[in-house]
């Protein structure tokens, strides 16, 4: 949850939740599970740790 407020909401300056409801999607798909590193992975995005671990459970 910080990580939403500080790098999406209180950056865009949104006025009311439906604004913030309607953009949600984009940055959770295309900037978090993209884009942003993770520590705690490695420092790769979500989707390319999930991409090296999905050969291992197959």
């Amino acid at each position: 949850m910080k990580t939403l407020k500080v790098e999406e909401v209180y950056l865009a300056g949104y006025e009311k939740f439906d604004d913030v409801a309607a953009r949600l999607p984009y940055f959770i798909e295309e900037f978090y599970n993209e884009r942003r590193m993770h520590s705690a992975l490695g420092y790769q995005s979500p989707n390319q740790f999930e991409a090296q671990l999905a050969p291992q459970a197959a």
